[in-house]
């Protein structure tokens, strides 16, 4: 792949043949070309994140509720949001 992109510098032009060439000889090495990657570690537990989407939450709200209650680390999406907006459904987060 060296001499490839060395050759390619001198030209200063990539063509769309030349891009592939050096896609392919890279996944061509496969798993072990990643083996000295770094993992980050976290310094404390994260806390657990639900992400909750319309669907979910069409089946937490029961007919006529007023509020839902879920967890403060809970992700509502945008949509869900808009649901309970337009239904007059109170988020309560504990």
């Amino acid at each position: 792949m060296f001499k490839v992109a060395a050759s390619l510098i001198t030209n200063f032009m990539l063509t769309k043949g030349d891009i592939a060439d050096v896609i392919s000889e890279y996944l061509l090495r496969g798993p072990r070309s990643c083996a000295g990657a770094v993992t980050a570690k976290a310094s404390r537990p994260l806390p657990k994140r639900v992400f909750i989407s319309d669907w979910e939450l069409k089946k937490l709200v029961k007919p006529g509720q007023k509020a839902v209650k879920v967890s403060a680390a809970d992700i509502i999406s945008p949509l869900s949001m808009d649901w309970l907006d337009y239904n007059g459904i109170e988020v309560i987060r504990e």
